[in-house]
């Protein structure tokens, strides 16, 4: 299976101490995923990607973005290939306009669930899938479903954090169910997706970390932002204030400066365009992966 990291801040920031330098960097966890990695990140305003198919690990490409961007927002890969051979098309994250997508898991039984998949994604949308990978075809299904939504499929303009939330569960209700109509195991569907507004984690199969809060902070003295993660704790969601400044989203905690949480499993995590977040509850259709079925072979 692949990495993840993910990073949403109220100040632009660089991602290098999580995906370099901290203990189990993101580098350091490459060394058993390396069949291609990807940065994503905005500036400006659009989304951007650097790709490769090489592994991250020692790579001096890998190493001189991450020391050389900044970004309020970053969504990171490394690949474990499953479904999909290895290839530039099949590099993580994907873009759509404003949207970057990123998945650690597999649609069991892939085959069966794609015509369903392809039925729900417009024509012009569905041109844009040049890859083999189940993940691509995931990502336009879930952008048909926030157009359905009234959400933007580009990305652009107000982006409404609980419109895309709302979207996105029933997405995955309807993926459950096809799921189980299909007799096949429930997808292992951990991702992030982001227009670098509003920020989503899913959590479905495999591990999955979050960090709003610091035991201390390297950067305490410079950083500009009011100090919420410095707080004890956050205010539970429509308790007082739930506002965070920023939120780190990782297949493995990294590093020693953030109080790393476990994102329940089913969970959503959301957050808001005014960094709000929200911790959703698993929707009505979800199938929890009890035991992960057996790897699949690449194709």
């Amino acid at each position: 299976m692949c990495r993840l990291f993910g990073f949403r801040s109220s100040v632009v920031s660089r991602a290098h101490r999580s995906l370099i330098e901290a203990e189990n960097a993101l580098e350091e966890q490459a060394r058993h995923h390396q069949d291609g990695w990807g940065i994503g990140y905005f500036h400006g305003g659009d989304a951007y990607v650097l790709k490769s198919q090489e592994g991250a690990a020692g790579n001096d490409s890998f190493r001189r973005a991450s020391s050389r961007l900044a970004s309020q927002t970053f969504v990171v890969h490394v690949r474990r290939a499953t479904v999909g051979g290895v290839g530039p098309y099949n590099i993580h994250p994907f873009r759509h306009g404003r949207w970057l997508f990123a998945h650690n898991g597999t649609l069991h039984g892939f085959d069966r669930l794609r015509e369903r998949l392809i039925k729900r994604i417009p024509g012009p949308m569905r041109d844009r899938v040049l890859g083999t990978t189940d993940t691509e075809m995931l990502f336009f299904y879930l952008l048909a479903s926030l157009q359905d939504g009234g959400v933007a499929s580009c990305g652009s303009g107000v982006t409404c954090g609980q419109r895309v939330g709302d979207a996105l569960q029933e997405a995955m209700d309807d993926l459950y169910r096809a799921t189980l109509a299909a007799d096949v195991p429930p997808p292992i569907a951990n991702f992030i997706l982001t227009n670098g507004s509003v920020f989503v984690a899913n959590r479905s199969g495999r591990d999955l970390f979050m960090a709003t809060q610091k035991d201390h902070c390297r950067d305490f003295a410079t950083c500009p932002a009011e100090k919420l993660c410095m707080r004890p704790t956050r205010p539970p969601p429509g308790e007082g204030d739930s506002r965070v400044n920023h939120l780190i989203v990782a297949s493995e905690r990294i590093g020693d400066e953030d109080r790393w949480e476990s994102v329940p499993e089913g969970h959503m995590v959301v957050l808001s365009e005014d960094f709000r977040l929200d911790v959703r509850k698993p929707t009505p259709a979800w199938r929890p992966v009890e035991t992960a079925p057996p790897p699949i072979e690449l194709r």
